[in-house]
């Protein structure tokens, strides 16, 4: 038989045809193998990518939050040096108080606009207006970092975080504060790292600033000529690799540090692959060719127990994985190949990842709560000395309009210290109770301004709401204010006792609804009638401001009645994104005034 013959006899065995129809089969489990493997790689490659830029910026995190404390002194230097004035002895002492006080820095000045130096912590003069950076500064005036290496007259090598000072309303440039920190602390913080990097600041040209090395010692980071500017370095940095003189490859890591204007280059030490996630690496596209090979060999059984186990074992833990139980999370695999080996261990690598930060915010959560109730404790017991100090005065000031306007004062204080203790004493931080928030302001309100005797009838009716602090606080100054207004013009009717209620409707929507209502009629407080001064109509209307909302005034069948509405936060959205905007409108509307359009006029 001829050898032709003998391979078509071969082919049509079945021993042929099994192990083609068996290869033709296993094909397409080898093909998505490769699909699942190579978005596995993707992944983890990114992962590390990010675990690296997130270990380049926390190797730098106490530069980071020296600079911006830096930055933060400057400003509050150049506001002390305008408004004792540049060029008293005042302005020098507050310069030297602050070295002498703050062991991180060697020296402060301010520079007015044009470029003179007025006021140092060394008491020298100098000018600046030849210089290159002070026309850069004066022709784009930002805060900035730079650097001495001469250090002119503090005799060390300094970094100087610079900040514009502007006046006030027509924010005219006044000058420029600066800070300055020795190389010998930021370059020895640089260095104290434990990760095997070489660290830089760099500013936005390239330029160093300073270096774990030494600022003396920066070739390595000046031959690499690295520009963020011309990188395009994205909010969370970048990963490029370098060349050495040897002719090796680098790992290099840019991250901004401080905005766009400082910059931390890291240099990591070992060859680029040491941080490369190589699971199967090139060899990925081969994969469906030696799966067809091992198919003649091992089969099924082979094929089972080489690559499908695993990722069966892989597919369930990832599912499994929960942070409430993470243990049976964490991959295990039984002898595994390499590969499968590898995902695994970067796998597990991305939980402990992932349950440290948790951690870590969950602790720092708890941190911020434990401060800010201890702020608002504090707030509280500073507004009740507040009071305290104003009954006294008032003991000693003879009745008339100063003790009204004192007891006034008083009143308002009062208010906002049960605000401050209402938000330190609830439950959570995020939402206030404001129906037990104004039970507690009224009845202070209504026990004060009420007199004994007078047959006063009142009544409070609070639905259950729960509101955002940043609603909350305004609506129960609003609720003070109008009640106090009330109790002022109370009036008994031709029938009936005096009567004044509050009601709180929280309607559906999330409308809530404010009304507080008193009669009208023969005055029980006539010393109090007609001597308003206004203010009450002016901070009414800027708490109304600040809760977005809408105002009205009735007078019929004997009462007068104001009446608020507005819309309350969405409580579960705010809760999920886990922030609250500040609003600074509040004090910008308190300083907002009424005029004779207010239908509040005869609040005081």
């Amino acid at each position: 038989m001829s050898r032709l013959g003998r391979a078509w006899a071969y082919a049509k065995s079945l021993k042929a045809r099994l192990a083609l129809f068996l290869s033709l089969a296993i094909l397409p489990l080898g093909i998505i193998a490769v699909m699942q493997t190579a978005a596995v790689v993707r992944d983890a490659q990114s992962l590390e990518q990010q675990d690296i830029l997130a270990r380049t910026a926390q190797a730098a995190a106490t530069e980071s939050a020296l600079l911006r404390r830096a930055y933060g002194s400057a400003v509050a230097l150049g506001s002390s040096a305008v408004e004792v004035g540049v060029a008293s002895e005042a302005c020098e002492r507050v310069m030297r108080r602050f070295i002498d006080n703050a062991q991180a820095y060697v020296y402060a000045s301010f520079a007015t606009a044009d470029g003179i130096v007025e006021c140092s912590s060394n008491g020298e003069r100098m000018d600046l207006s030849g210089e290159e950076d002070w026309q850069t500064f004066i022709e784009q005036p930002q805060p900035n970092v730079s650097i001495d290496l001469w250090g002119g007259t503090i005799d060390q090598s300094v970094l100087v975080a610079t900040v514009p000072i502007f006046e006030g309303s027509s924010q005219t440039l006044l000058g420029a504060a600066s800070v300055a920190l020795p190389h010998s602390l930021t370059d020895t913080l640089l260095a104290a790292q434990v990760e095997q990097v070489d660290l830089a600041l760099i500013d936005e040209a390239g330029r160093v600033l300073s270096a774990s090395t030494g600022i003396t010692n920066v070739e390595e980071f000046e031959t690499l000529s690295v520009s963020p500017d011309a990188l395009g370095v994205t909010q969370r940095g970048i990963i490029f690799s370098v060349q050495r003189e040897d002719g090796t490859d680098q790992l290099a890591a840019l991250v901004p540090l401080i905005e766009d204007r400082v910059f931390v280059l890291g240099l990591w030490n070992g060859s680029v692959q040491n941080y490369a996630v190589s699971i199967l690496g090139a060899f990925t596209p081969l994969f469906p060719i030696l799966m067809w090979g091992v198919a003649f060999v091992v089969g099924f059984l082979a094929l089972d127990r080489l690559v499908l186990r695993h990722l069966r074992e892989l597919r369930y833990r990832m599912a499994s994985f929960s942070f409430d139980d993470p243990s049976d999370g964490f991959a295990n695999l039984e002898d595994p190949p390499a590969e499968f080996n590898d995902i695994a261990e970067t796998y597990n690598r991305m939980i402990d990842r992932m349950l440290a930060n948790r951690a870590e915010l969950a602790d720092s959560l708890e941190e911020k709560e434990l401060l800010l109730r201890e702020v608002h404790h504090r707030v509280k017991n500073n507004l009740q000395l507040i009071a305290s100090i104003l009954n006294m005065q008032m003991r000693s000031v003879p009745d008339g309009e100063a003790k009204r306007v004192l007891r006034r004062v008083q009143d308002r204080v009062m208010s906002l210290s049960a605000i401050h203790k209402a938000l330190y004493s609830g439950t959570t931080m995020s939402t206030v109770r404001a129906d037990k928030l104004l039970a507690e302001v009224l009845q202070g309100a209504f026990s004060v301004g009420i007199p004994q005797g007078k047959g006063v009838e009142t009544s409070l009716d609070l639905d259950p709401l729960d509101l955002d602090p940043d609603q909350a606080v305004p609506l129960a100054l609003l609720a003070n204010e109008t009640v106090t207004n009330a109790v002022k013009y109370l009036g008994r009717p031709d029938s009936g006792p005096p009567t004044l209620s509050v009601r709180l409707i929280a309607g559906v929507g999330r409308e809530v609804t404010l009304e507080i209502e008193n009669t009208m009629g023969t005055a029980i407080q006539d010393a109090l009638a007609g001597d308003g001064t206004g203010l009450g109509g002016r901070l009414v209307e800027a708490f109304v401001s600040q809760l977005g909302g809408t105002f009205d005034v009735i007078e019929e069948n004997g009462t007068y009645k104001f009446r608020t509405q507005f819309t309350a936060f969405a409580l579960e959205a705010e809760e999920q994104d886990g922030e609250y905007a500040d609003d600074d409108d509040g004090a910008d509307n308190l300083n907002q005034t009424s005029r004779d359009t207010s239908p509040l006029a005869r609040t005081g």
